[in-house]
């Protein structure tokens, strides 16, 4: 165990600094220090952890992997610090300048970000969102993930353990670029159709996997890593793609994809928002999360089905 009386947490900062920019003399200038006194830094903190840290690959320097695993901690380190530091504890959002970091499917973003955007420029307009692309290591290691972001928005089932608000309702539907004779397939053709898909490489949605129980060997012709990438993709083609019901309406608008109605049961998903556990009591984090979760409550119920409805994806 590391003893604290006999280290320096100046260090703390510098090294951030480090590994953010990943060059001794940017490293500086970000800190308001001079190239010489970084260098010793690096130095010290080289000493410090047996390491390396940074070094130089050609005409640049790259992370070693002990520097890439301490990218995140080390942020998480600081922004507690900073947090308890604080002479206020309070969050005034109309004087706020914090920027918020969202890790989202492009879905989420499509149909929730118009609304917290509005709420948030008229409660907090010096208040900044940054949003990056949900990728499978977030998936899998959300609390990693979310120790240098604040929300990780993504469906119910997909993740657990950590502090979580459920913020909407959704349904899958099938799509072509093409309209269908009579808007819909029977399960014979359902069986011929090939297909588009998201995230096939990570075994696919909930809604692709209803597919595969019923058409064993399913032709998946085209792959993208989005759900809305699924929307252009298909556009012109005659393949068949399931994609979010709150996702499609839009698309719809722009006539390039058509629903089609197959015989598959309903599949539903509930989106939420997610957060690192350190982040439970902060107030700003509270205040962000009551204007996603407000945005998402102003979205019209999903859609249900018809009494009528033959099928269930339509």
């Amino acid at each position: 165990m590391v003893n604290l009386l006999n280290t320096d947490l100046n260090l703390l900062v510098p090294l951030d600094a480090l590994l953010t920019e990943r060059n001794v003399t940017r490293a500086g200038a970000r800190i308001g220090v001079s190239q010489p006194a970084m260098s010793a830094a690096l130095g010290r903190l080289r000493r410090q952890f047996d390491d390396e840290l940074l070094v130089r690959v050609g005409s640049h320097y790259e992370l070693t992997p002990l520097a890439e695993d301490l990218v995140s901690r080390v942020r998480d380190v600081l922004r507690r610090a900073e947090e308890t530091l604080k002479p206020t504890p309070g969050f005034d959002p109309r004087n706020s300048t914090r920027e918020f970091h969202l890790i989202s499917s492009d879905y989420a973003v499509a149909v929730l970000a118009p609304l917290f955007m509005d709420r948030l420029r008229r409660e907090a307009p010096d208040v900044k969102v940054r949003i990056t692309s949900v990728d499978a290591a977030a998936i899998e290691n959300p609390q990693t993930a979310l120790r240098s972001a604040d929300l990780l928005l993504t469906p119910r089932g997909q993740t657990s353990g950590i502090p979580s608000t459920d913020l909407f309702d959704d349904h899958w539907v099938c799509i072509s670029g093409t309209p269908r004779p009579g808007g819909g397939l029977d399960e014979d053709e359902l069986r011929r159709s090939r297909w588009a898909r998201a995230f096939a490489d990570h075994g696919g949605t909930a809604a692709d996997r209803q597919v595969d129980e019923l058409v064993v060997g399913a032709r998946v012709d085209l792959v993208v890593d989005s759900l809305a990438l699924l929307l252009t993709a298909v556009a012109g083609t005659d393949l068949l793609a399931l994609v979010p019901n709150r996702l499609v309406a839009r698309a719809e608008l722009l006539h390039v994809v058509h629903r089609v109605r197959v015989p598959l049961p309903r599949t539903t998903l509930r989106e939420a928002a997610w957060w690192h556990p350190s982040l439970q009591d902060d107030a700003g984090h509270r205040w962000f999360r009551r204007l996603v979760r407000d945005a998402a409550r102003s979205l019209p119920a999903d859609a249900p089905l018809p009494q009528d409805a033959p099928v269930a994806l339509v």
